[in-house]
């Protein structure tokens, strides 16, 4: 049994589809956390779910999201006290710098954002109840289809702006670095970490190809006409570069889809 959150989302959507002839029930919730989960043989919580988003500064939402998630854990372990739970967390937001670098396990987590703090929170709480698990840090999902008003994957909506007269508006260095990683890829690694049987609580930077803005917009125009609207004044470049071979290691993981 998978009990998934955060299922209306791009990497939930993706889950649900290639969830295959696994049993599967959606937990949906805002303020209050419904206690849905049965006792079974072999299950798993993957917890997706979270209200607040990059650049919030709303505390009751990102103190909700801490708090929502702690019950939940709860929650699954009364009931599956040897299951397993995988938490989607970020590794945008905790890693970011102002110099070239590698990011890797080892390095002290710096989150730039109340929301990069909120994920290291509720990693903080997974690790202290001592169950099996598996936090991913991910680095920034591309392969959807967002709406105009998704803020963040700048690579999916460069390519649905594509030959449109839709302005895309960029306030930031050109020259800055992120980190992407296709949705499928994503999807597929969270599919054999259900699957594996022995577990204990780990951590894993999950990346997959590191690329300037600059190459990221050339690659994109390569397929028409792009409309944008760039402000690079007073902007630092940053830059995320992850390394993943603990993870692709770990769980027999390749990554298959580069933005090319």
């Amino acid at each position: 049994m998978l009990y998934v959150t955060g299922a209306s989302g791009l990497l939930g959507r993706k889950v649900v589809e290639r969830s295959g002839d696994l049993a599967i029930k959606i937990i949906s919730y805002r303020d209050f956390v419904p206690d849905v989960f049965d006792s079974h043989q072999s299950s798993c919580l993957l917890h997706m779910g979270w209200s607040s988003k990059p650049g919030i500064k709303d505390e009751d939402i990102l103190n909700r999201d801490v708090k929502t998630s702690e019950i939940l854990f709860n929650q699954y372990l009364s009931k599956n006290p040897k299951g397993k739970i995988i938490f989607t967390s970020t590794a945008g937001d905790m890693y970011t710098d102002n110099h070239p670098c590698i990011s890797t396990e080892s390095n002290v987590p710096s989150p730039r954002t109340r929301y990069g703090e909120c994920k290291l929170q509720t990693e903080c709480i997974l690790e202290r109840l001592n169950c099996k698990s598996v936090v991913l840090r991910i680095s920034n999902i591309w392969g959807g289809n967002p709406d105009s008003k998704r803020q963040n994957g700048l690579v999916d909506k460069l390519i649905r702006v594509v030959n449109t007269d839709e302005e895309v508006q960029l306030s930031v260095n050109l020259s800055s670095h992120i980190d992407l990683i296709h949705v499928d890829d994503l999807v597929t690694l969270i599919y054999k970490i259900v699957n594996n049987v022995s577990m204990e609580h780990r951590m894993f930077l999950v990346g997959g190809q590191s690329i300037c803005i600059w190459d990221i917009i050339d690659i994109v125009s390569r397929k028409g006409y792009l409309k944008l609207k760039v402000d690079q004044r007073d902007k630092e470049p940053t830059f995320i570069s992850i390394d993943s071979s603990k993870v692709k290691s770990a769980f027999d993981w390749e990554i298959g889809n580069y933005l090319k």
